[in-house]
């Protein structure tokens, strides 16, 4: 796959204003609107021209002229050099010349097969990254991308792709930025995909995500507590225990059944679980719970906003505060929550 473009017009041959060809006639390229020399390059995987470009004995430019997709320049067409580079009269100036888009055909695929903690994989002339392993894997950033290139990860595994947001290990350049900031956006599953451009603000911005399959066991007793001081909240593994997480966009759903669970120390109005894998949300307050005390009847209950990083399950009225005892208190519910 190329990674840059060709200019329009393959073999150039610059003209003076009567129409005859300039030997060693000189050629400044520069980004568009300055006068700053911009980078070309002679080949399609990046060998880069002087600056400026001497042209030869027929007044053409040596080689190929090669362009980055996306970017604007500005062509200044001098005569020959007298005593030292772009001395030579100008004969024309064009400004804002756009790079044609890049041709693609098929492009190639980087298969990793290894599991672990990536932070500069090289996307030199890749389209597409899929993921073999037998473990999870976590993408921080890569190097090797230009303006306009489209990058596609796909999970070929039941294990999860974690693509980090921004992450101070990403390389210079390489970073990622996805739709969700305060936590990894995960690719669960083999229908786990997320597609990227690279970015003329040299970072990689996410165009598409499909997380595949929920998130499903994740537990630590530690995510669960209350609000009260000397009262706690215990949930065990054996507390037929079972939680799942889908992020779509910004929207993390939370679905959960948390049965025997025990508030033990006296009484509070919340009890409150901490959100999974960093993440922080904007707010929420949802009715899509029932509890139960001892297998009594489910009643409503809500869930509320702790703090950004804490989920608060109340009952109604959200005053009423619950029922302590050891393996008495079922939760159930699914709800919908916005991430920062």
């Amino acid at each position: 796959m190329s990674l840059y473009t060709l200019a329009p017009q393959p073999w150039l041959i610059f003209l003076d204003d009567g129409g005859i060809y300039i030997p060693n006639g000189q050629l400044a390229i520069y980004a568009a609107g300055t006068t700053t020399p911009a980078t070309v390059y002679t080949s399609a995987n990046g060998i880069a021209h002087p600056f400026p470009i001497t042209l030869d004995s027929a007044g053409r430019v040596p080689g190929g002229l090669y362009l980055q997709p996306g970017q604007s320049y500005k062509f200044v067409l001098h005569e020959p050099q007298i005593e030292e580079p772009l001395d030579g009269g100008i004969i024309r100036s064009q400004d804002n010349i756009l790079a044609v888009p890049p041709s693609r055909e098929g492009g190639t695929a980087l298969m990793i097969s290894l599991p672990g903690d990536y932070s500069n994989i090289d996307v030199t002339g890749v389209n597409m990254i899929e993921y073999s392993g037998a473990g999870d894997l976590t993408i921080r950033g890569f190097v090797g991308g230009v303006p306009g290139q489209t990058l596609v990860i796909k999970n070929l595994t039941f294990n999860t792709i974690w693509l980090y947001n921004q992450d101070a290990a990403a390389p210079l350049g390489g970073e990622l930025t996805n739709f969700v900031g305060s936590g990894p956006t995960p690719l669960s599953g083999p229908r786990g995909t997320a597609s990227y451009t690279y970015l003329s603000s040299q970072r990689w911005g996410i165009d598409a995500h499909g997380q595949g399959a929920p998130i499903q066991g994740i537990f630590n007793p530690a995510n669960y507590g209350t609000r009260n001081a000397g009262v706690s909240w215990v949930v065990e593994p054996t507390d037929f225990f079972t939680e799942a997480f889908f992020l779509d966009g910004r929207n993390l759903l939370y679905s959960f059944s948390l049965i025997n669970t025990s508030i033990v120390g006296g009484e509070t109005y919340a009890l409150t679980r901490r959100l999974p894998a960093g993440y922080l949300m904007d707010g929420v307050t949802s009715t899509n719970i029932v509890v139960s005390f001892n297998g009594t009847v489910y009643e409503a209950a809500v869930v509320g906003f702790a703090d950004t990083a804490n989920l608060a399950f109340q009952r109604l009225p959200m005053t009423t505060n619950w029922v302590p005892g050891t393996n008495n208190t079922d939760l159930r519910g699914q709800i919908s929550i916005p991430i920062n």
